[in-house]
């Protein structure tokens, strides 16, 4: 890797000081990565590979063909011009800074959260004024452990998806979807978009998606469009209101589970938190856990994020949310082990 970067670095700045056109004898002798490749088709693919690298980066090269005066075959010349390569000024109305910056907010604790301190921390660096976010009204999304990203991912992709899904009181229903949008209610994230059996737009739940969101093996990437028309706001039904702040009690295995002990507080010895409270006690193997109170609102969505901590969370308190967790990991272990076993293979 350490070697790739440098040679993107020296291939930018080649590109980057030519006064002219680069042709492709001169270019593949300037580096010492090209030069080493034993013939023409070698250097071909390792800088295809890396213009494709640069242009994720955001940085074109441009390219032109002459004809060689000498041979008369095709000859082709590339340099990144400042177009190519500057970054145009960013100008933000407060508003829109404002929408930066609650996004940073919301995307605590996900798969995101990396990646959107580093956009903001960048934009920050060219002078944009970006406030923190602290003094909004506006709590971390509780991300799905696993499948925000994932989402984000297929929708950028237009890759149609398929998983396992529950509704309360229901059994696991498999669905294939096509990504359209993700929305944020509070704590809970749903997605948004085409229910291919069903051949209607649908809300999905994350918390309540049990097991993996795999990409649709009959299809590929960029095969649907999103309709010019659509609004996800028209399909979001609001769901019921929050239970109400409720306590729970939970056993993590030492030095795991930062996150969650960040926010709850400690109790000391999970045994003897649950043995107070009057509550079953940890599992066998587990007499050595801490104790953790954590205040929820909402069993479903807590029981979801539990899961991205397994095996180093067992939930004491209250009973209900210890009855979701365990049919929540038998579930998503039922569909790993589907997903392992060979097709075809004897199920008998």
């Amino acid at each position: 890797m350490r070697k790739q970067t440098e040679r993107l670095l020296n291939l930018l700045i080649a590109l980057r000081s030519a006064r002219g056109w680069i042709d492709r004898d001169s270019l593949r002798a300037a580096l010492d990565d090209y030069r080493a490749q034993p013939d023409n088709a070698a250097f071909d693919r390792m800088f295809s590979r890396d213009k494709d690298l640069l242009r994720r980066l955001g940085i074109e090269i441009s390219t032109t063909d002459w004809s060689d005066a000498d041979t008369g075959e095709t000859a082709y010349g590339y340099r990144i011009t400042e177009g190519d390569y500057a970054l145009p000024p960013i100008v933000l109305t407060p508003e829109e800074a404002g929408v930066l910056s609650v996004a940073q907010t919301v995307f605590e604790g996900s798969e995101l959260a990396a990646d959107t301190a580093r956009a903001v921390t960048k934009l920050r660096g060219l002078g944009l004024d970006i406030g923190g976010g602290a003094d909004r009204e506006v709590p971390p999304a509780r991300m799905a452990s696993g499948l925000f990203a994932t989402f984000v991912a297929a929708l950028g992709d237009r890759r149609p998806v398929e998983f396992d899904y529950r509704r309360p009181g229901d059994r696991l229903h498999r669905r294939r979807f096509e990504p359209y949008a993700l929305l944020t209610r509070g704590d809970r994230v749903y997605a948004v978009g085409r229910d291919i059996d069903r051949d209607a737009v649908r809300t999905f739940r994350l918390s309540r998606i049990a097991g993996p969101v795999r990409p649709l093996r009959s299809r590929a990437a960029g095969d649907y469009a999103i309709p010019t028309d659509f609004r996800a706001e028209d399909y979001f039904a609001p769901e019921r209101a929050p239970e109400g702040a409720r306590t729970a009690l939970l056993a993590l295995e030492p030095g795991r589970a930062d996150p969650l002990r960040r926010e709850g507080r400690a109790l000391g010895a999970a045994a003897a938190a649950a043995q107070d409270a009057g509550v079953p006690a940890p599992g066998a193997g587990r007499e050595d856990w801490d104790g953790l109170e954590l205040d929820f609102d909402d069993a479903e969505s807590l029981t979801a994020r539990l899961l991205g901590f397994a095996p180093a969370v067992e939930p004491l308190a209250p009973a209900a949310l210890r009855t979701a967790y365990a049919a929540r990991l038998r579930e998503t272990a039922a569909a790993l082990v589907a997903i392992a076993a060979p097709q075809g293979a004897d199920r008998g």
